[in-house]
């Protein structure tokens, strides 16, 4: 088919021409493909002045050679398709006939020719799989690194979920922990609220009442708290407030160890010092036996207010 092509480019001149045709043109893209037939045939206009010269002899010119290469050529066509192939420009014209080609030298030329086209077009057959190759691996690899994106994407939200997991679960622990002691506490209050009301039905002292508020278990408030003995020159006093602290709930009890003849102004200033966001405007009164402490009760001596050896105050407004 190849051969057919360049018979009929080179208007059926011969295998000379066929041959010096393919040579030419052995490169060029579409060589194998079929012969289009509506495809004009070359044309028989002369070569121009750089591919053959004016004869200088007064023998007619038998061909065309190229001063640059040297090649011997039968017809201008074939020259000019030399010449648009190689760039060679210088041509002369030659009395000197081309050499028709044996039966052999035919054979092989064209022989070598095809086997010039074939490993060109194996040439490109493998450029064309190793571009595909290449375009594979490109592929691959963005997908392998996307791959990775993704578990690495993967393991940290599923992280992030853990510790969020982790937070809630702890948060919860610490809710139930604070209702339970909320509940412990509640029991010890209702306890310590039972014994002095049974004290005060029973007309039982004041030190037996208070007696029964510490022989209760600590409160949650006064965790940490270490119990404080006295003597019959000391008071152990439990300064209970009813005021909002800055936090929307009632402060911490206080419990303190004062001298017998301490005043309770001095119980008054201790309390501002410990408690400085109640401020200064407050009371001071003992649920059992029911009794208020005013401005005339400062100057007395705890043992005069019958606060010795312990005793519970409640701070309100």
């Amino acid at each position: 088919m190849t051969f057919d092509k360049a018979l009929r480019a080179t208007n059926n001149s011969g295998l000379q021409p066929a041959l010096d045709w393919l040579e030419a043109h052995a490169n060029d893209e579409g060589i194998d493909d079929p012969i289009d037939t509506s495809a004009a045939a070359p044309s028989d206009e002369p070569a121009t002045d750089n591919a053959a010269p004016a004869a200088t002899s007064d023998q007619p010119a038998q061909s065309l050679v190229c001063n640059e290469c040297g090649k011997q050529f039968k017809s201008a066509e074939l020259a000019q398709y030399h010449a648009t192939k190689s760039g060679h420009a210088d041509f002369a014209e030659s009395t000197e006939a081309v050499k028709p080609l044996t039966e052999e030298e035919k054979k092989e030329k064209l022989d070598e020719l095809q086997q010039r086209i074939t490993e060109k077009r194996k040439m490109r057959e493998d450029a064309e799989k190793a571009e595909q190759r290449q375009n594979e691996l490109l592929r691959r690899k963005a997908g392998q690194d996307m791959t990775e994106q993704n578990e690495r994407l993967k393991e940290l939200t599923m992280k992030r979920e853990l510790e969020k997991q982790k937070r809630e679960k702890e948060d919860d622990k610490r809710a139930a922990q604070r209702i339970k002691d909320q509940i412990e506490q509640d029991k010890r209050d209702r306890a310590v609220r039972i014994a002095l009301e049974k004290a005060e039905r029973d007309g039982t002292s004041t030190i037996a009442a208070n007696q029964a508020e510490e022989n209760a278990a600590p409160s949650m408030l006064q965790a940490g708290v270490p119990k404080i003995t006295t003597s019959s020159n000391q008071t152990r006093l439990q300064i209970r407030s009813m005021l909002q602290s800055s936090k929307g709930g009632p402060s911490a009890p206080l419990t303190h160890v004062f001298a017998a003849d301490q005043t309770l102004k001095d119980v008054i200033d201790y309390i501002k010092q410990e408690m400085p966001h109640i401020g200064s405007h407050f009371k001071l009164s003992m649920s059992f036996p029911r009794k208020d402490f005013d401005s005339h009760h400062h100057s007395k001596t705890l043992k005069e207010l019958g606060l010795v050896p312990n005793a519970a105050l409640i701070l309100t407004n």
